[in-house]
């Protein structure tokens, strides 16, 4: 079996059961119901589809990488104003199969899991405003992400320089599932950083979930562990990817950027009124 689909066995039931706890644990307030499932289904349609847009903008910006690596060359001059000492310092000491696996773990089902985790956790809980406010934060997220990814070429640390090791990239599993959607040049922002923040803001100040919160914050500080010391990311990479979150955090709830979204989402939704009047 390739590595890929070893990957896959543990990855997805993982995700899953993943989930299946976070709605017990973060649900601190009991409001979910599956009573209002369907209706929750229903109005948040919009942002689902919005979020499925981003997912596909995502897959067509891989390809574009795949084919032709686009961007200006800048791995040279990060690693002449940052240098990679702090890395190689994080892998001598903590030089433990616990660690990298911990750590490749974390990194490659982690930010699965908790992005995949956000729409049933809301959608259950009939929060469909908070969701559709989300959709428009991570569409924010990747229209700063993806121009980053195609316009600067940064190859990640353990890529460029020969002191650092290659802890993810080296183990075939983790590797095969990260190119699903990742590549070794998309480092500025980190996407890593700035969704798990995003998530964590509303966790904060919409939600105002305590348990979701700490854990948001935990995992936001876990990621920028991880992806120093596995060797994905320069220094510069996370704060960018924080300030991704702070906008795009305060452009959706602000509705900074509602004349695009709406001509996305408003149409998606008519048609799909008219479908549901026409076949009842």
């Amino acid at each position: 079996m390739d590595p890929l689909h070893q990957g896959l066995l543990w990855f997805i039931p993982s995700t899953l059961v993943l989930i299946a706890i976070g709605l017990i644990i973060f649900d601190e307030d009991r409001k979910i119901s599956i009573k209002t499932l369907k209706n929750s289904l229903w109005e948040s349609r919009g942002a689902l589809f919005l979020m499925i847009l981003v997912a596909l903008a995502l897959q067509v910006e891989n390809l574009i990488q795949d084919q032709y690596e686009p961007g200006f060359r800048v791995t040279e001059w990060f690693y002449q104003f940052e240098g990679i000492s702090h890395i190689v310092w994080l892998q001598q000491n903590l030089n433990h199969d616990v660690f990298i696996h911990a750590s490749s773990i974390f990194y490659v089902l982690g930010l699965s899991f908790f992005l995949a985790f956000v729409p049933p956790f809301l959608i259950l809980r009939k929060e469909t405003d908070v969701l559709k406010d989300f959709s428009k934060a991570l569409a924010i997220n990747y229209m700063f992400l993806i121009p980053g990814y195609l316009l600067i070429h940064l190859v990640v640390t353990s890529y460029h320089a020969p002191e650092v090791e290659a802890l993810l990239y080296d183990i075939p599993q983790y590797n095969a599932l990260i190119q699903l959607t990742n590549r070794q040049v998309n480092c500025m922002p980190s996407g890593h950083t700035s969704i798990p923040m995003t998530i964590t803001l509303f966790a904060i100040f919409k939600l105002k979930l305590k348990r979701l919160s700490i854990f948001g914050i935990v995992f936001v500080i876990l990621t920028i562990f991880s992806i120093i010391y596995l060797g994905v990311h320069w220094l510069l990479d996370i704060p960018a990817g924080m300030a991704v979150a702070l906008i795009a955090y305060w452009g959706a709830t602000r509705g900074k950027l509602d004349f695009i979204f709406d001509r996305l989402i408003d149409p998606f939704e008519d048609l799909t009124k008219k479908i549901l009047k026409k076949y009842r």
